[in-house]
């Protein structure tokens, strides 16, 4: 059996690519073979000269290569041909994924891919499954059924559990697992919180909807904000 080649990236060996200080949490480096990849899964990317963009995980080769659907503008790619290195962030079950990449090839059809080389290294983070706290958090979830007022019922770090009304006519009800939505509240002391949402489970009990989700790409900033939030609701609570 051939064994499969491994990309050598200078750009993957160095400092951390998730702070450990910033995350509030134990980073992990280690092999890239460890890299976890969910077809379909948002993959944030941020090149040089504060170039940010999102893309969607369509494919991979093993130790080679992934492939990534993103529509990018035309000034901004001929900026990345001339600086293809990047940092890419991606979250698979409650584990957040760090890696060092360069774009290696790129097609215009029949759709925006980016090729992507494989890294020797990654950051791993293990979101902590007991940093839940409970909450009463009036909100509202905004997409493709509307708007609808609701209530954050616990929350961490990585996610939060969601209860709204529903009856018969809500359209909410038709929400699946997968769906992505939008997620306004606040957490009190001008600390605003909006973010893309990730359905993840869905109970519905005596005209209640409850949500299970999970937040997508989150800035640094917001999740230092819920971060924060959470581990001073719990010291408080455990005081």
């Amino acid at each position: 059996m051939n064994e499969q080649p491994t990309v050598s990236l200078a750009r993957a060996i160095g400092r951390p690519v998730l702070d450990a200080q910033e995350e509030g949490r134990r980073v992990e480096r280690l092999p890239g073979v460890h890299l976890e990849l969910k077809i379909g899964g948002t993959l944030a990317m941020q090149f040089a000269q504060d170039l940010r963009f999102e893309g969607k995980v369509v494919g991979f080769e093993a130790f080679s290569y992934v492939i990534v659907h993103s529509r990018i503008p035309q000034d901004a790619l001929a900026r990345i041909s001339g600086n293809p290195g990047l940092v890419g962030q991606h979250t698979v079950s409650g584990v957040v994924f760090g890696f060092r990449s360069q774009v290696v090839n790129r097609i215009t059809n029949p759709a925006p891919l980016l090729f992507l080389s494989f890294p020797d290294s990654v950051d791993r983070v293990v979101l902590r499954r007991d940093e839940r706290v409970s909450v009463n958090m009036p909100c509202f979830i905004h997409g493709k059924y509307g708007e609808h007022e609701a209530v954050i019922v616990d929350l961490t770090p990585s996610g939060c559990r969601i209860s709204a009304k529903i009856d018969m006519k809500s359209p909410l009800r038709e929400a699946q697992v997968g769906d992505q939505l939008i997620l306004n509240g606040n957490l009190g002391r001008d600390q605003e919180l909006t973010t893309p949402i990730e359905v993840r489970r869905l109970f519905n009990e005596k005209g209640l909807l409850y949500i299970g989700a999970q937040f997508v790409d989150l800035t640094r900033e917001t999740s230092q904000m819920v971060a924060g939030y959470v581990d001073g609701l719990r010291k408080f609570l455990s005081a």
